[in-house]
């Protein structure tokens, strides 16, 4: 028989090759750590869409939803992508700096000539020669770092098609076989542990939908009104422009501000006052009161309730640290903590229809209309059937005590019945 160091031994044992080839693995697989992230991104973001199309549909099969879920997104990003590069193919073959060199000294002799009276003749030479040396040197630097990102994207477009295509491959295995993953694990925990981790998931869900799910929603839904408002204003290409506006809401502090204030000054320089004042009316009202004011908070009272401070700082300070991937690393962060911070305190989970999903397998209440817990005990349930008593049920059959069925058979006593003899 093994003692007791012998088996803390083996543990610490299996504890270090367990812990060095998590390490391992985590350490060959860093390459696609941005993949996997995007993938478990996306498979949450579009769980919603597969089960609406499942339920539209009724198509029952798990892997044909998954195909046309992704097919769906895939079209529409691709329409988005060929639409902006065309675009952007067309603008810049009709690119001249010199051209756009002329602009931007018109802009500057327009602002010179607003600040003509405050500032004398001779310092607004110097500063007209400042600024268009600026511009020009500004010009060239744009110009740099286009060129740069094109060719790179152009260098690497067999590294962008591979790690798409192992994104594609996991986003549909997710999708698949993502609530059975989350069963197994709850199966494998201790039993004393499930409910708190149940407990946790639920938290973990319902800030994640808040922080991902309305939110983009929030954001798609600006960037269409802005494409169809801005096609109806007559600004050309509103579905680039409405796709610029959707990423812009996506930042707490940049904000759809960031493109109409400069889309209404420039009508404004270019002598067309007013669509420069409908832009900012068309904005202000529908691209930040209505969104910001009216729909998010509407859909995050169905979701779970966050303080703005953690959604500004999750959406925002990773972006300094990691990059654009920050934008899906910092709210899952924040969430992770936020949902332990709430389960620690017992804070009420707000009953939503995807934390239901978390217990689909221990629960049938839906189906069944009573608590796991409620189930009819072998007894009561003989009780429920016979509504009575073991002995109660030879007293309905009788119904009077075995003493009383002689006297009801007798309707005198012995006593008696002499009685009536002598009565004679």
């Amino acid at each position: 028989m093994t003692g007791p160091l012998d088996r803390k031994r083996f543990t610490l044992i299996v504890g270090i090759v367990v812990i060095t080839v998590a390490l391992l693995i985590i350490y060959l697989s860093w390459v696609f750590v941005n993949v996997i992230i995007l993938s478990i991104f996306g498979a949450f973001i579009l769980r919603p869409l597969d089960k609406k199309l499942r339920k539209i549909t009724r198509i029952k099969n798990r892997q044909i939803s998954a195909i046309l879920t992704i097919t769906i997104v895939a079209l529409i990003f691709t329409g988005l992508f060929l639409n902006i590069i065309f675009i952007l193919g067309s603008e810049l073959a009709k690119f001249q700096p010199d051209v756009l060199q002329t602009d931007i000294n018109m802009l500057i002799d327009y602002g010179m000539e607003l600040m003509g009276k405050y500032i004398p003749d001779t310092i607004q030479e110097n500063m007209k020669s400042n600024l268009s040396s600026s511009a020009s040197s500004a010009i060239l630097f744009i110009i740099s770092i286009v060129q740069h990102v094109v060719l790179n994207f152009i260098s690497n477009i067999a590294i962008f098609a591979m790690q798409l295509g192992v994104v594609i491959f996991l986003l549909y295995y997710l999708l698949i076989d993502g609530e059975n993953i989350v069963e197994t694990f709850i199966d494998i925990l201790p039993s004393n542990r499930v409910d708190i981790v149940k407990e946790f998931l639920q938290h973990l869900n319902s800030i994640y939908n808040s922080l991902f799910n309305v939110y983009l929603i929030v954001c798609v839904l600006t960037g269409i009104i802005g494409g169809i408002g801005l096609m109806l204003i007559g600004v050309p290409y509103p579905i680039m422009w409405g796709a610029v506006i959707a990423v812009l809401s996506l930042l707490p502090i940049v904000g759809p501000g960031t493109f109409y204030i400069p889309a209404a000054i420039y009508y404004y320089i270019f002598n067309e006052p007013m669509k420069a004042v409908v832009i900012v009316v068309f904005g202000w009202l529908f691209l930040e009161t209505i969104p910001g004011n009216i729909i998010r908070p509407r859909l995050m009272m169905q979701s779970g309730n966050i303080h703005p401070i953690i959604t500004l700082l999750s959406f925002t300070a990773p972006l300094f640290v990691v990059g654009a991937m920050g934008i899906i690393i910092g709210p899952a962060a924040y969430g992770f903590m936020l949902a332990l911070y709430r389960t620690y305190t017992g804070f009420e989970v707000i009953t939503k229809s995807g934390n239901q999903e978390i217990e689909e397998k221990s629960g049938t209440q839906a189906e069944d209309g009573t608590q796991p817990g409620d189930e009819i005990q072998p007894e009561d349930k003989t009780q429920s059937e016979d509504k009575t008593q073991p002995g109660d049920k030879t007293q309905s059959e009788d119904k009077t005590q075995p003493g009383d069925k002689t006297q009801s058979e007798d309707k005198t006593q012995p006593g008696d019945k002499t009685q009536s003899e002598d009565k004679t």
